[in-house]
């Protein structure tokens, strides 16, 4: 079954976006798993400050010049000539493949060869052993960027011919050999034991979509393609596309140069609040965005301005749709859901201060998950146009104000600051986007928008007011010292929360509940149907 929902190609959005969005659940909680094994051997820690911040140079190598950057730029070029001659599409993209190996390689050099003043500038509060640590886990983490912007440009491949799930799986395998690092590794090696196995997870998210890309028929040749048009046209979309692409890292990068002179703890605080609020970010917005990427280029390609304008009115509502009441309810649950992912265990090393700063970092940050949710889908909708200069200047300028606001927040407010810093510029970022695209190409039926997104507001405002009200229900029912009670109240005001949204927007006509029940109603029709079948069998 599982082979088979691998290989299944995914022609219907919808059913793209589920298949991602099903593989990025698992990959999420298991990035749950995660952070919950971190927290509990390390809590907020030196150690765990050090590898955080450890992550900014491999990760802005990676993030900022090849994850985004590469799909992006390679899907309509891929897609373009694989329609005309399959041949030299595979030769294009051997030619992509390996200038990019070659590239790598060099920067991951040049910032070895540098290491020590790099560190200095990603976290120049960092002394003794904070930095220390920082600069031998930066120096293993540089292995990590060859094996994931190689993965990038499978992921690419195989997102050119709809085939999203092993794409979407293979941060599950990610995440799980980061696991591996910190339980099996770490007693054996010691600290160093957690970049490697960082290292080992990217070299699997890499080899794990082998197979399938050559099952596909794509043939690797040792060829650069440094004259063919292909390869030049690939380039010249991708050169563009870094600075607006790079906005989160430079964002990320410039929360921890701040965030390292804040004491120990900080750093820590701040990325375990931001992987809490990321998770949902990548289960419904960032699978939509990449699987209607490829569906926007070709209207795009076909000059279907209406179908263009359809598909990203209704992606937005989707991604609306699941985003605002999921904000609104971790907005609400913050200290449950902080207590029960980073405090699980009898020895934990997370404390309740820990707790209650995470919990207001957390807060902070899905204020804007909305802006951060919309931003890849509109910046996508420019480079289906092949529209560069647009997302590239936003970027620029959203960088700069999230320098001036991370400054300013930070030295009022502390950790919180960066917090408020980030959702701030998330917000001017995606206002930017919309104005611009509005400019460019008239109305995205705005009338369906904004009439659609009040009722998704509404039943998100009931939805959080009744879960509001259920905790303080609970709470005298239940134990709330314990993991069972604090789990009790917040599963228990969740399920209130979402039964009144499902409620409110079910009788306010929004269509993705009506869609959401049909889809319930017809799986539990065939669950039953499949039942019945096996128990009539049997007799």
């Amino acid at each position: 079954m599982i082979a088979r929902l691998l290989n299944t190609k995914s022609d219907s959005l919808t059913k793209a976006t589920v298949i991602i969005a099903v593989f990025s659940l698992l990959a999420k909680f298991s990035g749950l798993i995660r952070d919950a094994v971190f927290s509990n051997r390390f809590g907020t820690s030196v150690l765990i400050d050090a590898y955080f911040a450890a992550f900014r140079i491999p990760d802005f190598i990676f993030n900022l010049l090849f994850l985004g950057t590469v799909s992006v730029a390679f899907i309509p070029v891929f897609s373009d000539y694989l329609f005309k001659d399959r041949d030299r599409a595979f030769r294009i993209a051997s030619g992509i493949a390996n200038s990019t190996i070659f590239g790598v390689i060099g920067i991951s050099l040049f910032a070895l060869l540098f290491i020590d003043p790099l560190v200095r500038v990603i976290a120049p509060g960092f002394t003794g052993e904070a930095y220390e640590l920082t600069r031998s886990f930066t120096k293993i983490l540089l292995f990590s960027p060859l094996f994931l912007s190689l993965s990038s440009i499978t992921s690419s491949i195989l997102h050119t011919y709809k085939k999203f799930a092993v794409v979407a799986a293979a941060p599950l395998v990610y995440n799980l050999s980061i696991i591996f690092g910190v339980l099996v590794l770490y007693p054996i090696m010691g600290p160093i034991g957690l970049p490697i196995g960082v290292v080992i997870g990217a070299l699997l998210h890499f080899l794990i979509q082998l197979p399938q890309v050559f099952f596909m028929g794509f043939r690797y040749s040792l060829v650069l393609a440094l004259r063919d048009s292909g390869f030049i046209q690939f380039w010249k979309l991708y050169w563009p596309r870094i600075f607006s692409m790079g906005t989160s890292q430079v964002t990320l990068l410039v929360a921890t140069i701040f965030g390292s002179f804040l004491g120990t703890g900080s750093l820590s605080v701040f990325y375990y609040a931001n992987n809490l609020q990321a998770v949902f970010l990548s289960i419904f917005a960032i699978s939509a965005a990449i699987a209607v990427f490829p569906t926007l280029s070709e209207y795009f390609n076909q000059r279907d301005d209406q179908k263009f304008k359809d598909v990203l009115a209704r992606t937005t509502i989707q991604i609306l749709y699941f985003i605002i009441p999921l904000s609104v309810l971790m907005l609400i649950l913050r200290a449950q859901i902080v207590r029960l992912v980073l405090g699980i265990g009898e020895n934990t090393s997370f404390t309740f201060a820990d707790t209650r700063v995470v919990s207001l970092t957390l807060g902070l940050f899905v204020v804007s998950l909305f802006a951060q949710a919309l931003a890849p889908l509109f910046t996508r909708a420019f480079y289906a146009r092949h529209n560069t200069a647009i997302p590239v200047i936003i970027g620029l300028i959203v960088i700069v104000v999230n320098v001036f606001a991370t400054y300013f927040f930070v030295r009022r407010f502390g950790i919180p600051g960066m917090a408020i810093a980030f959702s701030l510029t998330s917000i001017i970022h995606l206002v930017m986007l919309v104005m611009e695209l509005h400019k460019k190409i008239g109305h995205i039926h705005d009338e369906y928008l904004i009439i659609n997104s009040l009722k998704i507001v509404i039943g998100s405002a009931l939805s959080a007011a009744g879960a509001y009200v259920s905790l303080y229900l609970i709470a005298p029912l239940v134990n709330m010292q314990t993991y069972v009670g604090v789990f009790t109240q917040a599963a228990g005001a969740s399920l209130v929360g979402l039964v009144i949204y499902l409620g409110i927007t079910w009788f306010s006509g929004l269509a993705e509940t009506h869609g959401l029940v049909n889809l319930l109603k017809s799986m539990l029709i065939k669950f039953s149907r499949n039942i019945n079948s096996a128990w009539y069998t049997r007799e």
